[in-house]
């Protein structure tokens, strides 16, 4: 049996609601969605062997991931830098809409090619880099059955992208929303992406 990952967005966050987008400066906890569709997920995984569960230090990935671990009984939540959101420099905490009227060119240049990153931001090649170290030790430490690692959405786009050796400038064509997930499979020495059936949250 091979070892497969699944990297989880974190649920709902008031960030999300207030249209916030937060690396760094702000720290929110999830909204009562978020605790709901999390838990919702988790139980489609229940008879999966889960063996560890890691997550980004921030609030909502740690609430988020245990509230997994409560699911299957796992002890401890494993906090991994490797997993924290990426760093959004001059925009952290700032909301979209005033972006777009302030600062559109820059916000959207940003988004288009997340290799020109906001004054201090980061690049999406370097959320790869760290993702992918990630991979490469749950891959060494875990040989069979399931890991969980909550994220956020960049690094899921990150983690595709650099699977696929697509263009970073691609992540404007991907969206994953709370709660979404990607399966990752270690297999013959390098890692793929599985298709799962959609659940509705």
């Amino acid at each position: 049996m091979s070892l497969s990952i699944i990297l989880v967005r974190h649920g709902e966050s008031e960030a999300n609601v207030r249209n916030v987008i937060v690396s760094d400066r702000f720290d929110p906890p999830l909204t009562p969605k978020g605790r709901q569709d999390t838990k919702f997920l988790a139980q489609q995984w229940k008879d999966q062997p889960v063996h560890a569960i890691y997550a980004s230090p921030l609030k909502r990935t740690l609430e988020t991931a245990r509230i997994w671990a409560e699911t299957f009984q796992i002890d401890s939540v494993q906090p991994d830098d490797r997993l924290h959101e990426i760093h959004l420099g001059a925009f952290d905490g700032q909301v979209i809409d005033d972006l777009l009227h302030s600062k559109r060119d820059i916000y959207e240049k940003w988004k288009q090619d997340p290799e020109s990153p906001p004054p201090g931001g980061e690049k999406l090649s370097a959320v790869g880099e760290r993702v992918h170290a990630f991979l490469t030790m749950a891959a060494a430490r875990h040989h069979t059955g399931f890991v969980i690692a909550v994220s956020h959405a960049d690094c899921l786009k990150a983690a595709t992208l650099s699977i696929l050796r697509s263009p970073w400038e691609s992540a404007q064509y991907l969206h994953f929303a709370n709660v979404a997930a990607i399966v990752i499979q270690y297999h013959n020495h390098r890692f793929q992406l599985l298709g799962q059936p959609v659940i509705p949250v």
